[in-house]
């Protein structure tokens, strides 16, 4: 009887996927699918902060500080509000801020600036405008590398003032153009150092937090389901089964008809011989 109910059972699988692959068309041809446009986030354009005055060689460690705090928020354009007010309230500003929506779902980002001494206490504000996802608190110690360059820079700078010494002593036109050559390499060195003593100045001064700002997940939703589609393809799935049924019966047909006989002549022969 297992072995019936088993060939039973192989025969109506392997009809639906003979009817199946059989029509021209597939019974799954109904569905289609389009492709997710990519989401896109436009940043707004990033301010650029006053230098900061020359600073001497620091009496205490030079650190950068920098936050990036994840909140659940139900309220995005309220808590933009309120960062950017924290940010003005203790002397920083905001760099750039920016929104988008994935499916249904709203998000948002924007970095500030505010100085070191208020960087904890801003961060812990934060941290209760909404539900935290994550927080995570870098910093960097950069005195070595500030006490470097500065050394360099003071150093070129005293070469800097001997070669207009050297210059105003300079006799031949040769004399002054080789003076003014190096004066000229000189003062490209000094630029581009003082341009790194003045952004770790900065770095150090106004410490950086960025803050991404997610709306909660929508509530699941079981999907409609459209019962004539569905019927139709029950439909579909059932007259592939039947259809598979015929392929199978049609095509096996020849072999029935000749391996019946075939096995009544060998099972006579075979009794026979035993008796």
């Amino acid at each position: 009887m297992a072995i019936i109910l088993s060939t039973v059972i192989i025969l109506v699988v392997a009809s639906f996927f003979v009817g199946t692959l059989y029509t021209p068309y597939g019974w799954y041809g109904g569905f289609e699918s389009k492709p997710l446009a990519p989401e896109g986030i436009m940043p707004t354009p990033t301010p650029t902060p006053t230098p900061a005055p020359r600073a001497v060689i620091p009496t205490e460690r030079m650190v950068i500080y920098n936050a990036y705090v994840s909140l659940e928020t139900r309220d995005i354009q309220g808590i933009l509000a309120k960062i950017r007010a924290l940010a003005e309230g203790y002397g920083g500003y905001v760099t750039g801020s920016s929104r988008s929506t994935y499916g249904t779902q709203a998000m948002a980002e924007i970095g500030i600036r505010v100085p070191k001494d208020k960087f904890h206490v801003a961060v812990q504000e934060i941290e209760t405008y909404g539900k935290v996802l994550d927080e995570r608190t870098t910093s960097e110690d950069i005195t070595e590398q500030y006490i470097d360059l500065k050394a360099r820079l003071e150093n070129l700078q005293r070469q800097e003032k001997r070669l207009h010494e050297i210059l105003d002593m300079a006799r031949t036109v040769d004399e002054v153009l080789n003076v003014e050559r190096e004066l000229g390499r000189v003062r490209g060195e000094i630029e581009s150092l003082q341009g790194q003593v003045n952004y770790l100045e900065r770095s150090v001064a106004m410490s950086v937090i960025t803050v991404r700002l997610t709306e909660p997940p929508p509530p699941f939703t079981p999907p409609g389901m459209d019962w004539g589609e569905t019927f139709e393809t029950a439909l579909r799935g059932f007259f592939a089964v039947v259809r598979g049924l015929i392929v199978l019966v049609v095509s096996l047909l020849p072999l029935v008809v000749i391996g019946v006989p075939a096995y009544y002549v060998y099972r006579r022969r075979k009794l026979k011989g035993k008796k």
